[in-house]
């Protein structure tokens, strides 16, 4: 009886991991599919008030590349921006730094 109980916790472990695997995945596709351009419209928007805060100090919630990994770059001044980057100055040392504007999740202007 052990064994079964074994084999439910190797099963249970290996659907976890799975599970795991398959929302990465997820996330992948939803890139390339924005990459493509279908149906997002969402990243011009967000140009645009980027755009209209040259200069300005804001405050950048930003997606990481890993699970439900969120950045966040506080005090930033916005430099420029063009169609998928903008250039921040950021941190004590007022270092640049280019942001992939579809990994903002959002913006607090200040």
């Amino acid at each position: 009886m052990e064994s079964v109980g074994y084999m439910g916790f190797i099963f249970g472990m290996v659907a976890f991991f799975w599970c795991i695997s398959l929302t990465t995945q997820v996330r992948e596709l939803k890139r390339m599919i924005q990459d493509a351009g279908i149906g997002y419209t969402e990243k011009a928007s967000l140009r645009e008030i980027l755009e209209k805060s040259i200069g300005k100090s804001a405050d950048l919630k930003l997606e990481g590349s890993g699970m439900n990994t969120n950045t966040t770059v506080t005090d930033c001044l916005i430099q420029e921006v063009d169609e998928e980057w903008a250039l921040v100055i950021a941190g004590k040392k007022k270092e640049e730094k280019l942001v992939r504007i579809r990994t903002i999740r959002s913006i607090n202007l200040k």
